[in-house]
C-alpha cells in the first residue's frame, strides 16, 4: 500500500513536472512568435529597389532619421520602417475605406463592408493612381517596395495576423489611397449626416423652433477674417411641452432614448505668429491634431534627408504614405486643422419605375445596379448589390422616403493625390501656398510659417465650384441642371490671409471666414467657436512667444465657457439647505472651474451644463427622433446648442418651462438633485467624483479586448486626463491631441513634439510606449531624434 502511494506520488510528480516543462515550452514559443515580428533596428538589409546605401539611425525612442542620397531611396526606407512598425495599422486603414474588413473579422465586419462598398474607395483609388505625375509614381512605387519588403524582412508575420489566424497580404500603390480615404472618412461626414438631418428639422419643426436651434454662430465666434455673429433668434412661440405632447402616438422606433451629450469629434488646434513676435525673426508654429486614440498612434515620427535640396524634414507621416503630414523642412513648418466646410452635396432624385430610373438634366437614366464580391474570413463571399449614379452613390432616403445621392470630393480623381509631397521642397511661405491648394486631402485650415518671418493661412484641398441656388446646406434637387458643380477652385481663387509679421493666426475647427470667402468654404459642420476663441484672446493677450508659450497655450485647460454656467448653478443653489445641494455648492465654490483631472467641481457644472441643455432643447430633438428615426441623427446639428439652450435658462419664459416642473427655478433645483445623484450612486462620495476620474484614457489596441489577460499588455496606463472639448487642451477617454508640435523653421533644435503612444505597436517593442508620459503629463519633448541608439542600412542587392 506504502509502494503504490509512493509510486502514486513519483507518477504525480512526474506530471507535474512534464505540465510545467509543456507551459514553459509553450510560453516560449509564444514568445518566440511574438518577438519573431518585432522590426529589425541593426544590421544590414539588401534589396534591389534601392540605388544607393541608405542609413537609418535610431534614438532610444524609435525615431528615425533616414540618411540617402537619393529621395526615392529614403521613400523606400520609410515605408520599410512603416511595415515593419505598423503594418496592421495600415492593413486597417486600406481595408477600412475599402470595404474589406470581414476579410479579417469574419462576419463581424460585414455590416461595416456593406455600407463602405457604396463609396467604391478601391475604384476611386486606381482611377486617382492612373493620375499621378511620373515623378510622384516613380516615389510612391518605391515607397511600396519598401513597404513589401520590410513586411517579408520580419522572421514572421506580425503577431495581429497570428492571433487572427490570417496571412498579411502585400501592399499596393492604390492601398495608399485607401490610406488617404480612411482619413476622409475620419474627417468628413460619410452618409450625408448633417443635410439630411438639417432638412428633417426644417420640415417637421415649425419656422422659429428651426431658427432658433440653427444658428450660424453667435459671441463665441473668432473667426480669422470678419465679425462675430450676433445670435438674436427670438424664444419661439410653441412650448417645448407642446412639441413633446405632439410625439405621442409616433411609431416607437430604438431611437427614443437619446440624451444630449457634449460632443468631442476629430479636430484639431493650429496657431502661429511672424517674426515680428519671436526673438529671433522667425515665424513659429503650433499644431495639435484632435484625432482618436488607439495603439498605436495614428502617426509615425520621422525625419529624413532631403537630397540637393539642403535641409532634413521632420514630423509626423501616416503609415501607409510616403509624404510628411505635419512638420517642418528647416525652410518652412506647416499644420492643419480640419476645416468642417463643405465639400459634398446631397441630391433629391426625382425617380420613377419603383425607383428604377432618376431624371438627368438630360432626361431619364437607368439606376445602374451593381454587383460586388465582399471576402469574408472563415465564410464563403457575400455578394453585394449597389446602386449609383452619374452624380455619385445612392446612400439612402431621407424623411420622406426619397432616394438621396452624395457628390463628394472624396469620389472624385482631383480629391486625392500626393502633391502634398512637393511641401518638403518648399523654402518660403509664397512656395508652399499653391501647393497646398493643389493637394488632393480631407480640405484643411493650412498654417504655414517660414524661418524669413512669415506666415499664412489658406484651405489645402480641393474646393468645388457650385453653380446656381446652391449652398449644400440641405438635400437639393439637380434634375433640371440648374445646379451642380462644375469643377473644382483654380488655387488663384483660394482664400488666403497673409498678416504682418507682428500678427497672429489661429484655426480651431470653428468657422474661420465670412462673406464671399465662406460662399467657397461653404457653411458646414463648424465646431462652437469658445475652443477658438480661447486661443486667439490668449495670442493677443502676449507681445513675445517662445516655444514654452506655445505649449503652454496647448495644455490651456481653463473652462471660460463653463463660467456663465458656473455662476447660474451657485445662485440656484445660494438659498438650498438640502445636505446633497450643499454638498454640490460646496465643490462648485471650490473647483478652480478648469478640466483639471483633479477638480470635482468641473465636473459638476460641465454635467449641470449638459443636463440642462439636455431638459430643454434635447426636449425638442427626442420630438425630432420620434417623427423621423433614423433620418435624424441628432449629433450632426446640437454642435452650436449652446447659444438657444443659454437663451432659454438666462431668460426663463414662463411658456418654455419644461414639465413636469411648475417654474424655471423648480426644474433648475431638480436637475441639481439629479446630478448629485447620479455622481453618488453606489454609495461613492461626491469628493471622488473628480474631472480625472470620468475623463480617463482609454488607448488600446484595436485587438485588445479580443485576447484574454494578455489583451491588458497592448493597451497604455488608464491615467485621469485634464481636457475637455471646448477648450485648448481637448481631451477625452477615445479622442485627444494625437500629437502636438512646436517649431520655429530653422530652429528645430529648440522644437517640441509630443506623441499620444510610442513609436511601435509591438507590445515587446522597447519603444511600445516611449514618450507617452511626456504626452500625459505635458513635458517639452523634442522634435528631432536624438543620438543613435540603432543603426541599420539598407543597402542595394549588389553592393
Amino acid at each position: 500500500m506504502k509502494m503504490g502511494v509512493r509510486r502514486l506520488g513519483r507518477w504525480a510528480g512526474s506530471l507535474l513536472l512534464l505540465l510545467l516543462v509543456l507551459v514553459v515550452a509553450g510560453t516560449g514559443f509564444i514568445y518566440w512568435q511574438l518577438a519573431g515580428s518585432l522590426a529589425q533596428l541593426d544590421g544590414e538589409v539588401r534589396h534591389a529597389a534601392l540605388q544607393d546605401a541608405v542609413r537609418i539611425d535610431r534614438d532610444a525612442q524609435g525615431i528615425p532619421m533616414i540618411t540617402a542620397t537619393d529621395r526615392a531611396d529614403s521613400a523606400f526606407a520609410l515605408g520599410f520602417l512603416h511595415a515593419q512598425e505598423r503594418y496592421f495599422q495600415m492593413d486597417l486603414l486600406r481595408r477600412n475605406s475599402a470595404g474589406e474588413l470581414a476579410g479579417l473579422f469574419g462576419a463581424a465586419g460585414l455590416d461595416h463592408d456593406r455600407s463602405l462598398r457604396r463609396h467604391q474607395f478601391r475604384q476611386r483609388a486606381e482611377a486617382a493612381l492612373d493620375t499621378l505625375p511620373e515623378a510622384q509614381r516613380h516615389l510612391l512605387d518605391r515607397y511600396v517596395e519598401g513597404v513589401n519588403a520590410g513586411l517579408q524582412e520580419l522572421r514572421s508575420q506580425p503577431f495581429e495576423y497570428w492571433l487572427l489566424g490570417t496571412e498579411p497580404e502585400s501592399w499596393q500603390a492604390e492601398d495608399t489611397y485607401l490610406a488617404l480615404y480612411s482619413m476622409y472618412l475620419d474627417l468628413q461626414p460619410n452618409w450625408a449626416q448633417q443635410e439630411v438631418s438639417r432638412a428633417t428639422m426644417r420640415d417637421l419643426l415649425p419656422a422659429d423652433w428651426f431658427d432658433f436651434l440653427q444658428p450660424d454662430g453667435g459671441e463665441w465666434d473668432a473667426p480669422l477674417q470678419g465679425e462675430a455673429r450676433t445670435f438674436d433668434a427670438p424664444i419661439p412661440e410653441q412650448s417645448l411641452n407642446a412639441l413633446a405632447a405632439s410625439t405621442q402616438g409616433a411609431p416607437e422606433n430604438d431611437t427614443d432614448d437619446w440624451q444630449y451629450q457634449d460632443p468631442i469629434a476629430p479636430g484639431s488646434n493650429n496657431w502661429s505668429v511672424g517674426g515680428g513676435l519671436t526673438e529671433d525673426g522667425t515665424a513659429m508654429l503650433a499644431n495639435d491634431m484632435h484625432l482618436g486614440l488607439a495603439v498605436p498612434n495614428i502617426w509615425y515620427r520621422a525625419s529624413w534627408v532631403v537630397p540637393a535640396a539642403d535641409r532634413v524634414v521632420s514630423g509626423a507621416t501616416l503609415p501607409g504614405a510616403p509624404a510628411m503630414v505635419v512638420g517642418s523642412n528647416e525652410h518652412i513648418a506647416w499644420g492643419f486643422t480640419n476645416s468642417f466646410g463643405d465639400y459634398h452635396d446631397v441630391i433629391v432624385l426625382q425617380t420613377r419605375n419603383n425607383d428604377t430610373e432618376y431624371r438627368t438634366p438630360d432626361g431619364w437614366a437607368p439606376i445602374e445596379v451593381v454587383t460586388e464580391q465582399i471576402a469574408v474570413q472563415g465564410e464563403d463571399d457575400y455578394e453585394h448589390r449597389l446602386r449609383r449614379t452619374h452624380w455619385g452613390p445612392v446612400v439612402g432616403r431621407d424623411h420622406q422616403g426619397r432616394l438621396l445621392v452624395m457628390r463628394w470630393v472624396a469620389h472624385d480623381p482631383e480629391g486625392a493625390n500626393l502633391n502634398h509631397l512637393l511641401l518638403e521642397s518648399a523654402s518660403s511661405v509664397e512656395e508652399a501656398l499653391p501647393i497646398a491648394q493643389a493637394s488632393g486631402i480631407p480640405t484643411q485650415n493650412m498654417l504655414v510659417a517660414d524661418r524669413h518671418g512669415d506666415h499664412a493661412w489658406t484651405l489645402m484641398g480641393r474646393i468645388p465650384r457650385r453653380f446656381g441656388d446652391l449652398d449644400g446646406r440641405e438635400p437639393a434637387d439637380w434634375s433640371d441642371g440648374t445646379r451642380g458643380w462644375d469643377g473644382y477652385l483654380a488655387p488663384e481663387d483660394y482664400p488666403v490671409l497673409r498678416p504682418a509679421q507682428d500678427d497672429r493666426l489661429w484655426s480651431a475647427n470653428a468657422r474661420v471666414v465670412t462673406g464671399d470667402w465662406l460662399q467657397l468654404v461653404g457653411q458646414g459642420y463648424y465646431a462652437l467657436g469658445a475652443r477658438q476663441q480661447q486661443i486667439r484672446d490668449s495670442l493677443q493677450a502676449a507681445d513675445r512667444f517662445t516655444e514654452a508659450d506655445f505649449l503652454a497655450l496647448q495644455l490651456d485647460d481653463r473652462a471660460l465657457l463653463m463660467r456663465r454656467w458656473r455662476e447660474l448653478l451657485l445662485d440656484v443653489l445660494a438659498d438650498a439647505e438640502e445636505t446633497a445641494l450643499l454638498e454640490l455648492r460646496a465643490e462648485v465654490e471650490a473647483g478652480a472651474l478648469h478640466a483639471a483631472a483633479d477638480d470635482v467641481g468641473y465636473r459638476i457644472v460641465r454635467r449641470w451644463r449638459e443636463q440642462i441643455i439636455d431638459g430643454t432643447t434635447g426636449v425638442v430633438f427626442r420630438h425630432l427622433r420620434a417623427q423621423a428615426g433614423s433620418a435624424f441623427q441628432p449629433g450632426w446639428v446640437s454642435h452650436r446648442l449652446e447659444y438657444p439652450a443659454w437663451a432659454l435658462v438666462s431668460t426663463q419664459p414662463e411658456h418654455q418651462v419644461p414639465a413636469p416642473h411648475a417654474s424655471w427655478p423648480e426644474f433648475l433645483l431638480a436637475v441639481a438633485r439629479d446630478i448629485h445623484a447620479e455622481l453618488t450612486a453606489d454609495d461613492a462620495t461626491l469628493a471622488e467624483q473628480t474631472w480625472g476620474e470620468f475623463n480617463r484614457a482609454h488607448i488600446v489596441h484595436p485587438l485588445a479586448a479580443e485576447i484574454p489577460v494578455l489583451g491588458r499588455f497592448l493597451r497604455m496606463p488608464d491615467d485621469p486626463l485634464s481636457g475637455d472639448w471646448m477648450l485648448p487642451r481637448v481631451q477625452s477617454p477615445h479622442i485627444g491631441a494625437s500629437q502636438r508640435l512646436v517649431v520655429r523653421p530653422g530652429q528645430e533644435a529648440e522644437a517640441i513634439f509630443h506623441m499620444a503612444t510610442g513609436q511601435s505597436g509591438h507590445p515587446l517593442s522597447p519603444f511600445f510606449d516611449s514618450g507617452h508620459r511626456d504626452w500625459v503629463e505635458g513635458r517639452p519633448s523634442p522634435l528631432l531624434p536624438g543620438d543613435a541608439a540603432y543603426q541599420l542600412y539598407l543597402l542595394p542587392a549588389g553592393d
